[in-house]
């Protein structure tokens, strides 16, 4: 799920719809709902998800992606785009060397400082 001011802006249909073209077998939604927060936050199930937005989270467990929310997520849907054409999640390697030890928020906050 998808939370932003205007989630119809962001495209959020298109993205499903492009999804599920590029890679068939895979069976995933994108939902938008409006929300009164100033960035975007994308919720994923059974994980907490993140936040691309210019105020860091008080929580490590949501990963911040700092910056202009409207560059940062046409990056971001075109990474999911790719990924999902390398068929993702079943490519190895595909989403690159980083993807593939564990994430560690807090370190990440650290180096943006």
């Amino acid at each position: 799920m998808v939370h932003h001011r205007n989630p119809t802006s962001l495209g959020i249909d298109a993205l499903s719809v492009n999804i599920g073209d590029l890679s068939p077998g895979m069976l995933l939604g994108v939902v938008g709902e409006t929300s009164d927060s100033k960035g975007i936050t994308i919720e994923m199930l059974n994980s907490p998800g993140g936040v691309i937005a210019a105020d860091e989270p008080v929580d490590f467990r949501i990963v911040w992606i700092p910056g202009d929310c409207s560059s940062i997520w046409n990056r971001f849907t075109d990474t999911v785009l790719r990924l999902a054409e390398a068929g993702y999640p079943g490519c190895v390697g595909c989403a690159g060397p980083a993807a593939e030890g564990p994430w560690d928020e807090e370190a990440s906050r650290l180096r943006l400082r």
